[in-house]
């Protein structure tokens, strides 16, 4: 159901009422959703290989598996699903879930110590490998072991049984920063074969936590990844060690990994002598050393850990902004902050969201309610292109082409629809795509979308923030309130050392007063109520609207995010619609007869806190489209694009892309286009 939005002032005058047609989805060798022109999965999460609640291969059952779990707990059914864990090192067996987890048969927390020798879930563990960390129940096995021995053939074992795309993956613990999530899927192919070599040896190399100096060694002995730096951990020099780390992505395998810092606002600024937060220089000196892997910012999961001082996000008020701002980080969710400092360079630079699941707080994994972490797939969803024998290639594809958008509480589905074109032909372009016009040109933009009948909320009861301004939604059904729709002149990249590409930062509040492009804004503003409408058999609402902008001289970009909270909300938004922080929301009463009692009170009175509060302020975030004038220069997304398209044509007979048998995604899509 479509929330009634709030009278708005709508900044443009042409919205109309058209939108016709949804691309189109092929054979499958996953058992993925059929039909859909986008597939969904989650990057990013974990278990007790290092500092999660349930085991690797619980984790993967309860993201991808259909129905309820066999010890109960929904499945959340996603398409596509990468494990995410640290780097470093972990002391527990991670085939076995913890005890927080309370869940039957795992009551008490199992250590490698305790298993080695034994084989569980067909695997072998003899030893831990490495340089010797910690003794009896302490004892380590470096993250390097567990990626190749132990949550890679767990991923091989569980692709046999959904017939799911699963990738091993890694949440990088970044020299000199915070974190970031990176895969590596050369040598992958978990149909029975394949390995997780390279992941490992990434690991290994350059994550700060893995201070392991001997790695795997060969028959003689002899360490077979020579020339690690194990020094260079902290500030500036842990900074250049992670742009190296990303330098080896982009000379290995570039077209075959990403790395995408998450959660980047928690902890603050660039500390240039500690490791915490990135400033926008690092996002360009990352994106300068590996253009077709380092092509993006995740927002931070966590999003059911805000209390009465806020929290989501696990955000807390020395975060960069001092919170989330509709569970976003402010770098996302400021119009003129850093991600629109990115974009107004012309950078192919994306969001992404994931869960960052870990655990449910007060409550254990099968339960409905969370004071923590939702499961991949419950909340967020990070939605990539369908195609024709979607596999691992096509995930990286996807989110390197910047055709993918992100949802939380399922408020809108996999069939959106967002493309822009110009006046004289039909050449209709994509998220991440540039359309290039005349100057004077008509653009005409169009957008679809549905509102599912239902998403994953244990709750029926209205949506308490929205009864402040006289709306009546449970908080089971998602509604969308309206669009906005950004743009921003692209001014063009700046170069390493010149005015402007390394800019002060500040923790808190103060962080959020930082304009890196002033000439973004929110351009127009559709309500639902404007928006073609009609109700489809499952409940589900089909929304569509088109308009238009005029191209100038100087290339800008469009990029959409919608939300089911009014302009105006009192303690969610501002007058013009745009979040406020997020800790507010703790200021709205939660009266229902309904309202769990694990919320937040004051004085007896519950408030929007929790897992209430994530499915109650509500965002979505489509990548931007990117118009350029005719005989204007390339942008660099444009140029990193067709540097992609090269590296397939000159490296098509790699060994990586041999084992597939055909052509990835990239390729088939760079050699269809003009």
């Amino acid at each position: 159901m479509v929330s009634s939005a709030k009278k708005i002032l709508l900044t443009a005058a042409s919205v109309s009422l058209a939108l016709s047609q949804s691309a189109d989805a092929g054979e499958r060798w996953g058992e993925t959703s059929k039909n859909n022109p986008y597939v969904a999965g989650d990057m990013h999460n974990h278990n007790t290989c290092t500092d999660g609640s349930v085991a690797a291969g619980y984790s993967i059952d309860r993201a991808v598996g259909k129905g309820t779990a066999a010890a109960g707990g929904n499945n959340f059914d996603l398409d596509w699903f990468t494990l995410g864990n640290h780097g470093g090192s972990g002391n527990r067996d991670c085939r076995f879930s913890d005890a927080s987890a309370n869940i039957p048969g795992d009551n008490t927390t199992t250590t490698w110590s305790q298993t080695l020798g034994k084989t569980i879930d067909g695997i072998t563990i003899t030893s831990l490998k490495g340089t010797p960390n910690g003794t009896g129940t302490g004892a380590t096995m470096w993250r390097w072991q567990s990626i190749k021995e132990v949550e890679y053939p767990i991923i091989v074992d569980r692709t046999s049984t959904y017939d799911k795309v699963l990738v091993e993956g890694l949440e990088w613990i970044l020299p000199g920063h915070e974190h970031g999530d990176v895969a590596v899927i050369a040598g992958q192919n978990p149909r029975g074969y394949g390995n997780a070599d390279k992941m490992a040896e990434f690991e290994y190399r350059f994550d700060r936590a893995d201070t392991d100096a001997i790695g795997p060694v060969d028959a003689k002995n002899n360490p077979v990844w020579s020339g690690k730096d194990n020094v260079n951990n902290s500030g500036t020099a842990g900074h250049q060690k992670a742009v190296a780390g990303i330098a080896w992505l982009q000379a290995n395998h570039p077209l075959q990994s990403y790395a995408i810092p998450t959660h980047t606002e928690r902890q603050g600024p660039f500390n240039p002598s500690g490791t915490a937060g990135y400033n926008i220089e690092h996002f360009r000196d990352f994106n300068n050393a590996g253009p077709t892997v380092a092509f993006g910012i995740e927002s931070p999961g966590h999003m059911a850990q805000g209390g009465l001082t806020g929290g989501s996000g696990s955000y807390g008020s020395g975060a960069v902004g001092g919170g989330t701002y509709g569970m976003a980080g402010v770098y996302t969710a400021k119009v003129g902050g850093l991600w629109d400092g990115l974009l107004g360079e012309g950078r192919n630079s994306f969001i992404y969201v994931s869960s960052d699941w870990h655990n449910r707080g007060a409550f254990g994994a099968r339960d409905a309610s969370t004071t923590s972490d939702f499961m991949p797939g419950e909340y967020t969803k990070l939605y990539v292109p369908n195609e024709n024998r979607f596999n691992h290639q096509s995930i990286i594809d996807g989110m390197r082409s910047g055709n993918s958008y992100s949802v939380n509480a399922d408020i809108i589905g996999s069939d959106m629809v967002y493309r822009a074109k110009g006046e004289w032909d039909y050449d209709w372009k994509t998220m991440g795509e540039t359309l290039v016009v005349r100057p004077g040109e008509k653009v005409t933009l169009e957008m679809e979308m549905t509102v599912p009948a239902s998403n994953n909320s244990p709750y029926s009861f209205n949506n308490p923030l929205l009864l402040q301004v006289g709306v009546k939604q449970p908080l089971n059904k998602p509604s969308l309130d309206h669009v906005d729709l950004i743009t921003s002149d692209i001014t063009g990249p700046i170069a390493p050392g010149a005015a402007g590409y390394a800019v002060a930062n500040a923790a808190g509040v103060a962080g959020a007063a930082i304009v890196y492009n002033p000439s973004a804004k929110i351009a127009k503003q559709i309500p639902a109520t404007k928006m073609r409408s009609f109700r489809l058999r499952d409940g589900s609402t089909r929304l569509s609207f088109t308009t238009t902008f005029v191209a100038g001289k100087t290339p800008f970009y469009i990029r959409a995010r919608g939300t089911n909270i009014p302009p105006g909300t009192p303690n969610v938004s501002d007058s013009a619609g745009n979040p406020l922080l997020d800790v507010n929301n703790a200021n709205v009463a939660c009266t229902d007869a309904a309202c769990p009692t694990h919320l937040a009170a004051v004085n007896g009175v519950k408030r929007v806190t929790y897992d209430v509060q994530a499915y109650s302020n509500v965002w979505f975030y489509a990548n931007p489209i990117f118009i350029r004038p005719q005989g204007t220069s390339e942008l660099l997304v444009e140029k990193n694009a067709e540097l992609a398209r090269k590296l397939a044509h000159e490296h098509h007979h790699w060994h990586d892309w041999d084992h597939w048998g055909h052509w990835g995604h990239w390729g088939r899509w760079a050699f269809n286009r003009d």
